[in-house]
């Protein structure tokens, strides 16, 4: 068990991206990941949305559905002690519905906050490219 008190991650990225699974075009997740006052590791997961660029739905928001499957996910070597919630979507709580886990990643207490949308206030960071036929970041201060 590690006794640090350093978070793994990029390990923990790793793990779920190799379990993670977009239907469609897509390359980035949200993620925030900060130390909370009780000393757990608060993980925040979401689909990211995009913006098609040309054609028929040329400005338009949108996002790419997901899967993944926790139970493999968290069969994965490290893992300890996981206990799991749901919550809803509430106006004045959370803006999306999501799937919480709580526990250990190499002996570091976590939650994972996992939406299962992305947060509809958020601005898209992809550019859907219909002509190109590309999927490509949005930089930032770009228009």
């Amino acid at each position: 068990m590690d006794t640090n008190d350093e978070f793994d991650e990029a390990g923990f990225k790793t793990l779920v991206e190799r379990h993670w699974q977009h239907h469609g075009r897509c390359e980035q997740l949200f993620w925030s990941i900060y130390r909370r006052d009780d000393g757990a590791w608060q993980i925040e997961i979401a689909p990211i949305n995009q913006e098609i660029f040309g054609g028929k739905g040329d400005g338009m928001k949108v996002w790419t559905g997901f899967e993944i499957n926790l139970s493999e996910f968290l069969a994965e070597p490290g893992f300890d002690g996981i206990e799991f919630g749901v919550v809803s979507f509430c106006i004045e709580c959370n803006a999306t519905p999501m799937i919480c886990i709580r526990g250990k990643y190499q002996g570091q207490p976590f939650v994972l906050k996992l939406s299962l949308e992305p947060d509809p206030n958020s601005e898209p960071m992809e550019i859907i490219d219909t002509l190109k036929q590309e999927v490509r970041a949005i930089e930032r201060g770009q228009p």
